[in-house]
């Protein structure tokens, strides 16, 4: 055997060896998925906005929940026009008065019970939020990854089909091989080279899908290693658990702030009162020489709701309808998000079915026909068609177990959001 042709055999199962042991490339220490959970969580813009409008509506909530502010009141009263003078006439009075409002019922209290319902609202769109940053780093994170882990792959390859290239050029310089198969494996070479090109373009595409989440931390070394989630639970767990997921509790928040606009609404069949103080100072003398005596009134002031059918009835059944509507969505939510448990579920179990497949036959067989395919070429039992064949079928068969492990880790990310669950 050649001494090339020796160094050759030794790499290729080496370097294959080393891959399937380490599960990756040899990448340098850097950013981890959990780092970038960390700093996307910290630079989203949107979970930033809703927990800003959670705290305005629960400081409005307090306010909504109080008395109208009271209205003063300042004039004078029965001003004679011929002279106006405050001491001519008796009933001339300089005005001093205030007005109280109390709105019906217990509108007050339900007004501020609507609000804070909106705040939980908020705060449960703000976990669910979380989640879905979660949910977008694991997906762009295990991304990028996949395309460093295919790099590695085709670059192992390249290896092979240069010394490949190399050793069928001295078999035809001692008439061992045909010119056909040295254009054969140089074009083989070239398609290598073209597809390691497409990926390293699709590596910086996807670092830029990662960078929207993260910023330029996402064009530094990656951490060695597949991302590692933890196993879901299963399926019919988690669709037991949907009803305490903050996506849904965000819509039955929702539910109850309609809920208690229809209590608002009912609180119109109720009268309203107002109360008016008001002190009225005179000027001049009675007729006896005494001075007049100031007036004190109070008023109250009552809602009459008789006529309901055009107002209030109208305004209480587009609330119970809103409802309705709020119930309808929170429900389809509820059914998509059960129908996508079932898919994810069965998805996943598949992946790692097919993943133990490549584990334990696929890969090794791969490995072991190509080696054959080279011993037999070197021992001129077989072709070079037939070493490029099985050449190619194992580095394809190692770049689809990296593109189903890169969709087993996204599927469990997807299984854990709906899980309502962060690690």
């Amino acid at each position: 055997m050649y001494p090339m042709m020796k160094t050759w055999a030794w790499r290729v199962p080496a370097a294959l060896a080393l891959s399937l042991c380490l599960g990756g490339g040899a990448f340098a220490a850097g950013l981890t998925l959990q780092g970038a959970e960390q700093l996307a969580l910290k630079q989203d813009y949107t979970l930033q906005a809703i927990e800003a409008r959670s705290e305005s509506i629960q400081q409005r909530s307090v306010a909504a929940a109080q008395l109208p502010d009271p209205q003063l009141k300042v004039g004078f009263a029965n001003l004679p026009t011929d002279t106006f003078r405050l001491d001519q006439e008796p009933m001339t009075q300089a005005v001093v008065g205030v007005r109280q409002v109390f709105p019906r019922g217990h509108t007050l209290a339900l007004s501020g019970a609507r609000l804070r319902e909106s705040a939980a609202r908020n705060d449960a769109e703000a976990e669910d939020r979380r989640q879905q940053v979660l949910l977008a780093v694991r997906e762009a994170f295990t991304d990028v990854y996949l395309h460093l882990q295919r790099q590695e792959i085709l670059k192992q390859s390249e290896t092979v089909f240069s010394d490949l290239a190399e050793i069928t050029r001295d078999y035809y310089a001692s008439g061992r091989a045909h010119q056909q198969d040295v254009v054969q494996a140089r074009l083989e070479l070239s398609k290598v080279e073209e597809r390691l090109s497409r990926i390293r373009q699709q590596e910086e595409e996807a670092r830029a899908r990662l960078a929207g989440l993260i910023g330029d931390d996402a064009y530094g070394e990656i951490d060695a290693g597949w991302p590692q989630l933890t196993q879901p639970g299963k399926a019919r767990a988690i669709i037991e658990g949907l009803r305490n997921h903050p996506r849904l509790r965000a819509w039955q928040h929702e539910i109850e702030h309609s809920r208690t606009t229809e209590d608002i609404a009912r609180q119109a069949y109720k009268p309203g009162f107002a109360v008016d103080l008001a002190y009225g100072g005179r000027a001049g003398e009675n007729m006896d020489g005494s001075s007049r005596a100031d007036l004190f009134s109070v008023m109250v002031t009552m809602d009459v709701p008789l006529f309901t059918k055009q107002r209030q009835d109208r305004m209480l059944a587009s609330d119970v309808a809103a409802t309705a509507a709020t119930e309808y969505a929170r429900d389809d939510v509820y059914r998509s998000m059960k129908a996508s448990v079932e898919a994810y579920s069965a998805s996943l179990g598949h992946e790692q079915e097919r993943l133990r497949l490549y584990r334990d036959t696929l890969l090794p067989q791969a490995a072991y026909n190509a080696e054959t395919a080279f011993e037999d070429y070197q021992d001129a039992v077989n072709d070079l068609t037939t070493l490029m064949r099985a050449r190619i079928g194992e580095y394809e068969l190692r770049l689809s177990n990296a593109a189903l492990r890169a969709d087993e880790i996204i599927t469990r990310a997807h299984l854990l959001y709906l899980q309502g669950e962060t690690s």
